[in-house]
């Protein structure tokens, strides 16, 4: 029988890349090669894609201090730790029943909290944690908890393996990697844009930023940008699709008040989250990614799929994702200067667009094809050490 993977979702109420990118695998696994069986703290957009998959999902709310914390056990002091590690125990006793139930052969994580949620379920029913690890950031002490409760990681991206294998070098042959992809055909095909339905003019050279508005993807960097290159390009426009986490609405605010004057004029615009992801990209004449976290940027490969160029920063990813000079362009981490130079360069060149618009969209359809991404993810979850049936003990009842 193929191995049954329980498969975590720590956000479902989100749809951003993390989630986008199991959805796409889970569209097309195999299953004769695994059986997957969903499992999330909440009910959401994610779950409700997963469940029209016709796929077993399970809800299992967390406490809801641990929500807030995201079951991150090493936030705040001695007695906060405690405290959470009462309310998570119950939980995990319950989690690991059920995982014995349903017969898991290993759980699947898709970030570090998600990793130290679940590890004490994990311990108890004896089952091995995967960890994709999707993002290039050093959270030191929970990194180092989740390295010790997870069986094997892969990183998103060569950049994130090697920061990932730097730090922890003990762990170093337990973190392998699984190229990304996405399915290329949806967005390599010609198709309509946005453009009428945002008033937009046809003949406006648009800049576009896609991603949850926070701090963490730039989107300040990219207002600022905005406002610097309408002053020499009248005719520009600018797309910023997403919204905010809760936490983050009242940056989501600040930022909608920032570009008020662009706004105003009817040439900046914010129209949340877009369903129809192709046309989006078809809208644009250039992408812009200003990260200061990443762990990959599956949006450049989407813009690249539909022939669009990118300027984006040096964060996770970028040695992958971007041809610097061929692509687009790569710019270091927080520099608005350059992000702006090279904006208003791809901008102000029709030629220079077109050759880097065609060359990503060559190397897309070259690199990161879907069925690489899910062959790739099947084998690394294939390779976690599966349980021994006979150290095996019951959890009992509490």
């Amino acid at each position: 029988m193929p191995p049954t993977i329980v498969f975590y979702q720590s956000s479902p109420q989100h749809l951003y890349g993390g989630q986008l990118d199991i959805l796409r695998f889970l569209e097309r696994y195999d299953p004769a090669r695994l059986t997957p069986v969903i499992l999330t703290p909440a009910a959401g957009p994610f779950v409700a894609r997963v469940r029209a998959l016709g796929l077993p999902v399970r809800v299992q709310p967390l406490p809801a201090e641990l929500a807030r914390t995201g079951g991150a056990l090493l936030q705040g002091s001695a007695w906060d730790r405690i405290r959470q590690a009462a309310l998570l125990t119950p939980w995990s006793v319950r989690l690991a029943r059920w995982l014995r139930s349903v017969g898991a052969d290993a759980l699947y994580a898709n970030n570090r909290r998600a990793v130290l949620t679940l590890g004490l379920a994990a311990h108890l029913a004896r089952v091995p944690i995967f960890w994709h690890i999707k993002q290039d950031l050093d959270r030191g002490r929970m990194d180092a908890l989740a390295m010790r409760l997870m069986t094997r990681a892969a990183a998103c991206s060569r950049d994130v393996q090697r920061a990932f294998q730097q730090r922890h070098p003990a762990y170093a042959d337990r973190i392998g990697y699984v190229p990304n992809g996405i399915p290329l055909e949806a967005f390599s095909h010609p198709g309509p844009d946005l453009r009428l339905e945002l008033g937009i003019p046809p003949d406006a050279r648009v800049v576009g930023l896609v991603g949850s508005i926070t701090p963490r993807k730039g989107v300040d960097l990219f207002v600022d940008a905005a406002l610097r290159l309408a002053r020499d390009f009248p005719d520009a426009h600018f797309l910023l699709a997403g919204d905010a986490p809760d936490a983050y609405q009242d940056f989501k605010r600040a930022m909608l008040a920032l570009a008020r004057p662009l706004i105003d004029a009817g040439r900046f615009h914010a129209p949340g989250w877009i369903a129809d992801m192709p046309a989006f990209y078809r809208t644009l004449d250039v992408l812009a990614l200003p990260s200061r976290i990443e762990g990959f940027g599956l949006v450049i490969i989407e813009a690249a799929a539909a022939g669009v160029p990118v300027v984006r920063s040096a964060s996770g990813g970028h040695t992958e994702t971007t041809l610097d000079g061929e692509t687009g362009f790569v710019v270091p981490v927080d520099d608005l200067d350059a992000l702006t130079k090279r904006l208003a360069q791809l901008l102000s060149d029709d030629a220079l667009r077109k050759r880097m618009g065609e060359a990503a969209r060559a190397y897309a359809l070259a690199h990161f094809s879907l069925d690489r991404f899910v062959d790739a993810l099947t084998e690394a979850l294939l390779m976690v050490p599966r349980k021994d049936a006979k150290a095996q003990r019951l959890i009992t009842e509490h």
